[in-house]
C-alpha cells in the first residue's frame, strides 16, 4: 500500500464509470457552442434587457451544491444554480434597481424572494433553452420540484457569461441523466457508423475494428490468495484470523486472462490502480 502523494500518474478506475465515456458526455455541449451562445444571449436580451452573451462552458464531475434550485424530468433529477451577482445583475437591468443592489453590502445579505422567484424562473427558462432537440439534442420535459432534497450530483456543467468567471450559472445532472446523456452519444455513433457502412467504398474492416475498439471491459484485480482444505474452511469461527501474504503487485484480469500487474493505492478511503505493467513486460523483467 502507498500513499497517493508517493505514486505520480495515477491511474484512476472507479467501478460505476468503467466502460462508460464520461470524458466525451461535454461534447453533447461544447460541440453546440454556438447554438446555446446565441439562444441565451437572445433570451437575456429579450427576457431581463441584459446584453450578455456566452464565453465557455465549463465540466467536472462528482459535485457537492446544497443550494441549486431542483427540477424533475421523465429522466431523474437536475438542478440549477446561478452566481448571485448575475441574478443581482439581471434584477437591476430590468427592474432599475442598480444604486440599491450595487451597495457594498448587497451581497452580503440573505437572498430576498425576490432573487428565490427570479432563480426559479432563470431554472425553467434557461433548463428548457438548453435541454431540447434543437439546442443541444438533449430533450427533456422539465418542472420544478420543492420536495425532493439532493446535495450530491454526478456531473456540472458551468456556464460562463461574459469576461469574469464569477458571472454564470450552472446546472447539474444525477446519475440517471448523465446515463441517458451517455446512451444518446452511443446511439448517435452507432447511427452515424451504420450509415458509414452502408457508403460505398467503405472500408468495412476498418469499421469492424473501431467498433471492437470500443466495446467495453470489465477489469478485476486479485487482492488475495489462501488455499485451505475442508477440514480447515468448516473449522473457522467468528473472529478467527486468516494468515494472507500481500504481493509487491498485484495481478490485473479481463475474464479469465491476466493482462496486468499493478500497485494499490489509497487516496480519500478510495482505491485506485497505479503503475500499470503489461503482464509481457513483468516476464522481460
Amino acid at each position: 500500500m502507498l500513499k497517493y502523494s508517493q505514486t505520480p500518474g495515477i491511474f484512476k478506475l472507479e467501478g460505476n464509470r468503467l466502460g462508460r465515456p464520461y470524458h466525451r458526455l461535454p461534447a453533447m455541449f461544447t460541440g453546440n457552442f454556438d447554438i446555446l451562445e446565441s439562444h441565451l444571449g437572445n433570451y437575456f436580451l429579450k427576457k431581463h434587457r441584459t446584453n450578455i452573451s456566452l464565453k465557455k462552458i465549463h465540466c467536472e464531475m462528482d459535485v457537492t451544491n446544497k443550494s441549486a434550485e431542483l427540477m424533475v424530468s421523465q429522466v431523474g433529477h437536475l438542478a440549477f444554480d446561478i452566481d448571485r451577482s448575475l441574478l443581482l445583475m439581471l434584477l437591476a437591468n430590468f427592474y432599475g434597481l442598480e444604486s440599491s443592489l450595487t451597495d457594498n453590502h448587497a451581497t452580503d445579505n440573505l437572498p430576498t424572494k425576490t432573487e428565490s422567484r427570479l432563480k426559479s424562473r432563470l431554472a425553467l427558462d434557461i433548463g428548457n433553452l438548453v435541454f431540447n432537440k434543437s439546442t443541444s439534442g438533449v430533450p427533456l420535459t422539465l418542472k420544478l420540484d420543492s420536495s425532493t432534497v439532493l446535495t450530491h450530483w454526478a456531473y456540472q456543467l458551468t456556464f460562463v457569461l461574459g469576461d469574469d468567471e464569477s458571472c454564470g450559472f450552472r446546472i447539474l445532472l444525477d446519475d440517471a441523466h448523465t446515463d441517458y446523456i451517455l446512451n444518446l452519444i452511443r446511439r448517435s455513433e452507432h447511427n452515424q457508423k451504420k450509415q458509414d457502412i452502408e457508403k460505398p467504398g467503405t472500408d468495412k474492416r476498418q469499421l469492424f475494428q473501431e467498433i471492437i475498439h470500443t466495446l467495453p471491459l470489465t477489469m478485476n484485480v486479485k487482492i488475495a490468495e489462501l488455499a485451505l482444505n475442508v477440514a480447515d474452511l468448516t473449522a473457522i469461527k467468528p473472529g478467527d484470523i486468516l494468515p494472507v501474504s500481500i504481493p509487491d503487485s498485484f495481478p490485473v484480469y479481463i475474464g479469465k486472462s491476466e493482462l496486468f500487474n499493478a500497485l494499490i493505492v489509497e487516496d480519500k478511503d478510495k482505491l485506485f490502480l497505479s503503475e500499470l505493467k503489461s503482464k509481457t513486460e513483468t516476464s522481460h523483467e
